[in-house]
């Protein structure tokens, strides 16, 4: 009987990282006191959340609403890395701060009505697809056994791994988007609803 392929675990992930330095698996890393293991969990991690705060199409929502609170400030949700006013408002200069949309022109976080933004919102490992869970994996593990081992031979090769990881990585991402000839990739929206010039 055929073996069920199913999607990489973080478990999994972190005994690809293990095998890298010729560790044995773990069965949990749920309260691990692994020191290994312990320091593959951290770099996952550190991996994930600097991969996905790129931005992708797997993470980025355009013209999302979230609701002024009682102080007429907009939180923004834990795990936002990115945010921006959606169009046609770009003309807006907000940025995050302290877990808020600031507006930077007018020097203050109070706003007079709630604005659509486009996020980038950092995923649970499991939560991610397929393609971006083993790009992450296959980093993290050239990261984690360039740390413990350091060997010019073994770097390089974990380095074709990881930019073979990462083309297929881009193209998955690229494939699951909503393209076409007049709105392209979330660049192209972004020229297409570009705000026109202010004048003064």
């Amino acid at each position: 009987m055929a073996t069920q392929l199913t999607p990489t675990t973080e478990l999994q992930a972190i005994n690809t990282m293990l095998s890298s330095i010729g560790e044995a698996p773990v069965n949990s890393i749920s309260g691990t006191n692994n020191v290994d293991t312990a320091v593959a969990i951290n770099i996952l991690n550190e991996t994930s959340l600097s991969v996905q705060s790129e931005g992708w199409n797997f993470n980025t929502e355009y013209n999302v609403s979230y609701s002024l609170d009682t102080d007429n400030k907009l939180p923004l949700p834990s795990n936002c890395v990115q945010a921006d006013a959606s169009a046609p408002n770009r003309d807006r200069n907000l940025v995050i701060r302290n877990g808020f949309m600031y507006d930077l022109d007018n020097h203050t976080d109070v706003l007079t009505a709630s604005i659509p933004l486009d996020v980038v919102l950092v995923q649970l490992f499991e939560q991610l697809p397929e393609y971006a869970r083993r790009y992450i994996t296959t980093k993290a593990a050239r990261r984690f056994s360039a740390r413990f081992i350091g060997d010019a031979g073994l770097t390089e090769l974990a380095q074709v791994d990881e930019q073979e990881a990462y083309n297929n990585f881009k193209q998955s991402d690229s494939r699951s988007e909503d393209n076409n000839i007049l709105e392209g990739d979330a660049n192209t929206y972004s020229i297409i609803n570009r705000p026109p010039r202010r004048t003064y």
